[in-house]
C-alpha cells in the first residue's frame, strides 16, 4: 500500500512548512561557523514529483568570515534542521568574504527513511 501521489505532495508540503533557511557545513554534521544560513523558501512538491522539494529561486549567501570549504547543506527553520544533511553536488571552496551561490532549484530534499523500519 502507498499513498496517493497528491497526498505524498500535501505530506511533503507540511513537512516544508517550516524552512526558512538553507544551512551549510563544512564536515556534514555540524553548522560552519563560517557561513551563516542563508534566507530561502522551498518550491512546492508536486503531483508530477511529490517526494521532492527544492529552493525556490537563486540563493546568495553571506560573506564566509574565514576560508572553509562547505561541503553539505540542510534545510532548517531559524532555529532547528528540518532535514539531515545534503552533500552538495561540488563542494564550495570559499576565501574569506566569499560567497555561495545556488541556482533555483538546486538545492533539493527527498522523502525517504532514515532510521530502520518497524519490526
Amino acid at each position: 500500500m502507498s499513498f496517493s501521489t497528491a497526498r505524498m505532495a500535501v505530506g511533503m508540503d507540511a513537512a516544508a512548512a517550516l524552512i526558512t533557511q538553507v544551512a551549510w557545513s563544512e564536515n556534514g554534521s555540524s553548522e560552519s561557523a563560517n557561513v551563516v544560513p542563508t534566507a530561502c523558501t522551498v518550491k512546492a512538491a508536486t503531483v508530477a514529483n511529490p517526494s521532492v522539494i527544492a529552493n525556490n529561486g537563486a540563493l546568495e549567501s553571506a560573506a564566509a568570515t574565514a576560508d572553509c570549504t562547505i561541503t553539505h547543506f540542510a534545510f532548517k527553520s531559524s532555529t532547528t534542521n528540518q532535514t539531515t544533511w545534503n552533500q552538495l553536488s561540488q563542494a564550495a571552496v570559499l576565501l574569506t568574504g566569499g560567497k555561495i551561490t545556488a541556482a533555483d532549484g538546486a538545492l533539493t530534499e527527498n522523502w525517504h527513511q532514515t532510521t530502520a523500519p518497524p519490526a
